[in-house]
């Protein structure tokens, strides 16, 4: 909801022009297939950007300049990279992948937040390109 990211305002009259136009010049750069995007000004006057892409809700940050930080997805696990899910299953191989939050950072690195269960016991996963850790456990 928009209290969960400490939205100020939908309304593009809040956004400054020069920084509406820097963020969009980047969310559109690489836009294929993006639809339906909806910019809003944070309470740290931040900007975000919601829209859809291959049917998936993403959320595109920007600081106060319009400089891009990080964009979030989130998704099931039939659209998770076949890398990602060939490494938690060698290790977590009774386990099923329920859902996937993706986090695109600056410099092309990603971090996946897989939860993840099994009979006994949810967990969430951080996995990235070096490392896959539990950082959240509940026993059922």
């Amino acid at each position: 909801s928009a209290a969960d990211y400490g939205i100020l305002s939908k309304s593009n009259s809040r956004i400054s022009e020069a920084v509406n136009r820097k963020a969009q010049k980047h969310f559109k750069k690489d836009s294929q297939r993006k639809s339906g995007a909806e910019w809003s000004t944070l309470s740290d006057q931040s900007l975000m950007c919601r829209f859809f892409m291959h049917n998936i809700l993403y959320r595109a940050f920007y600081t106060a300049h319009g400089q891009w930080i990080y964009t979030t997805s989130g998704y099931n696990a039939s659209k998770l990279d076949k890398g990602v899910r060939d490494r938690i299953k060698s290790v977590y191989y009774n386990s099923s992948i329920v859902f996937v939050n993706q986090i695109d950072i600056v410099n092309g690195k990603t971090i996946y937040i897989v939860e993840i269960q099994d009979d006994k016991s949810i967990r969430k996963l951080r996995v990235d390109d070096d490392d896959m850790e539990i950082v959240q456990e509940f026993e059922k």
